[in-house]
């Protein structure tokens, strides 16, 4: 990816549920984000987790309080290890003449995107719209009319600056708790995510690549429903729309272990360095193998 340095805001967006923003990780001390980075914005919670913003207010990328979603900060996750590689990747001289980076990023842990009732419904689409921050079993927010209200704003605000939005990439990091629900959120899958990605799209008004996460843990009771979402995803991932982050391409997996490498110890949340990879990758795909 060629990106402009000028006229150009590079914009990264993470949506999802537990594995989106590294549930149950946290981040060596030496490795958090305290200072605000000086080229990467981030959307804090304390000032942008609402419905109806005039507008958005971005400020200086930190690892704590940029989750619009559930709070839970200092983790191990794709955001706060690509704001480090893409600040660090400056600071070394900015090779690659990158721009600014802006990262978006909403999920709650245990998220699907089905109309069933209860907990676990909160990126439905259709959902009356509810926002009460809070830790996980707490919070409840109606993700996606949050999502598109953030995300129209976002982009506005960036050109009224004078910059043109490029989105790098939408990391969609959910599928565990449409295999785990089973019944009606697995048949209409498809639709449902046709819609939702749909929207999305709709929303931001310029292309982009949808980044899906390879299903690897096999955990859940009904496996029919894991075999459904890999299908899913497939179909998706044939067009040059779609990418999928594959976890088996790494070192890092071992299908013959427990954890296969890559879990922790209850088998379906990503470990540190699994994390890391994501990043790691992402940044290979966009730019290739580029030293700091």
């Amino acid at each position: 990816m060629k990106l402009d340095r000028e006229q150009d805001a590079a914009v990264l967006i993470v949506l999802g549920q537990s594995n989106a923003h590294g549930h149950g990780t946290r981040l060596q001390p030496k490795q958090r984000i305290i200072e605000p980075l000086r080229h990467v914005h981030g959307l804090a919670r304390a000032e942008n987790q609402a419905y109806d913003l005039a507008d958005v207010a971005w400020s200086g990328f930190t690892s704590y309080g940029m989750n619009l979603g559930e709070t839970q900060d200092h983790t191990c996750c794709l955001a706060n290890y690509f704001a480090i590689k893409w600040q660090q990747h400056i600071d070394a001289g900015n090779s690659l003449q990158l721009p600014d980076l802006y990262i978006i990023q909403i999920s709650i842990g245990g998220q699907g995107i089905a109309a069933y009732e209860g907990y676990g419904n909160m990126w439905h689409m259709k959902r009356q719209p509810v926002l009460k921050p809070g830790n996980l079993f707490d919070v409840d927010i109606s993700l996606y009319p949050l999502t598109v209200q953030i995300l129209d704003k976002a982009m506005c605000n960036l050109q009224r600056s004078g910059k043109t939005p490029r989105v790098i990439g939408l990391h969609w990091n959910q599928w565990e708790t449409e295999v785990d629900t089973g019944g009606s959120a697995i048949l209409d899958a498809r639709e449902n995510y046709t819609s939702l990605f749909t929207g999305l799209r709709e929303t931001i008004g310029s292309p982009f690549v949808i980044y899906l996460y390879q299903p690897l843990s096999d955990v859940f009771d009904d496996m029919r429903g894991l075999d459904v979402i890999e299908r899913v995803f497939a179909d998706f991932a044939a067009s040059d729309q779609f990418n999928i982050m594959d976890l088996r391409q790494s070192q890092l997996y071992n299908g013959e272990l427990d954890d296969k490498g890559i879990f922790q110890k209850d088998g379906i949340h990503y470990h540190c360095r699994a994390q890391q990879w994501f990043s790691d990758h992402f940044f290979t795909q966009l730019f290739g193998n580029t030293s700091l």
